[in-house]
């Protein structure tokens, strides 16, 4: 009576005892060559050749035509070499032999979407400023390629950022989401709010980004609040603080918005306001 061996046996183990009962490990070995050959060929070959079969220890391989068949024959060594490294020891093929057959050329790569014809008319106004007639000309032609990048980008559906005006996928765009989490324009935006003239200064001290990162929050503030008060106003009847208070408001909302002086400001500035505080001053409680 054979002794039955205690514990467990391993996957392996199993594995093996199960093909060699079934009669399966030739046609696994077969199968792994034919599997590996573009690993061991690379991309190039296995584009143009197609493994077929595994006959006595040899790799039949067909490829597209006698010229092809024909080098690779004498470079074959070289495939069987690392082919065999693959497979490992004791599944190691013996030769391979190259055959013309009918190989499927690769499917043809998709074509980017080429980009849309430059705005001209953004272009020139990108460049209006420089007169020197030597650089205007390559500035144009760099300000055409930059309107047909948005222009594409716009066509894919991106849409402008709320602070640059670049359009993007994100709301707002990396560059200015870093920007408004600046200290430095957190506290400029809290002078806007105080101050909205000073919006020139900021500008001179924190550059275009930080400037308009510093209108946008203090923007972005003003609406809350002049939906606040828009609705204390409503609530009150059209009580005279609400109302002075939200005119003061919209006042600093229309010059960051405009980028008008207060003197400037005129009634059908109002449009551009949100609208619920527009509503309420144009319904005669802030007339």
């Amino acid at each position: 009576m054979t002794r039955r061996r205690s514990g467990p046996l391993d996957m392996s183990t199993l594995m093996g005892a199960t093909l060699g009962k079934g009669k399966l490990g030739f046609g696994v070995q077969r199968a792994r060559a034919l599997l590996l050959w573009p690993q061991a060929v690379g991309p190039e070959i296995a584009r143009m050749t197609r493994p077929r079969s595994v006959q006595g220890g040899t790799l039949f391989v067909e490829v597209r035509d006698s010229a092809a068949a024909h080098h690779l024959t004498m470079q074959r060594h070289h495939f069987l070499k690392r082919l065999n490294e693959l497979l490992g020891e004791g599944q190691e093929l013996n030769d391979l032999r190259f055959s013309v057959g009918h190989i499927r050329p690769p499917p043809d790569a998709p074509r980017a979407a080429p980009l849309p014809a430059p705005d001209r008319a953004r272009a020139r106004k990108l460049v209006q400023e420089v007169t020197d007639p030597d650089l205007k000309q390559a500035a144009l032609k760099a300000a055409e390629a930059v309107t047909r990048a948005r222009r594409w980008r716009e066509e894919q559906g991106w849409r402008e950022c709320p602070v640059c005006g670049e359009p993007t996928k994100a709301q707002p765009c990396r560059d200015c989401a870093l920007t408004l989490d600046d200290p430095l324009v957190r506290r400029a935006s809290r002078l806007l709010l105080r101050d909205p003239e000073q919006l020139g200064g900021v500008r001179e001290r924190l550059g275009d980004s930080g400037a308009n990162g510093a209108r946008h929050l203090a923007l972005r503030h003003l609406e809350d609040q002049l939906d606040v008060l828009a609705l204390e106003c409503a609530r009150s009847g059209g009580d005279e603080g609400y109302v002075v208070f939200l005119k003061a408001q919209a006042e600093v909302y229309l010059c960051l918005k405009l980028g008008k002086a207060r003197t400037s400001l005129r009634r059908p500035d109002r449009q551009h306001l949100p609208e619920k505080a527009r509503q309420v001053l144009s319904a005669g409680t802030g007339s």
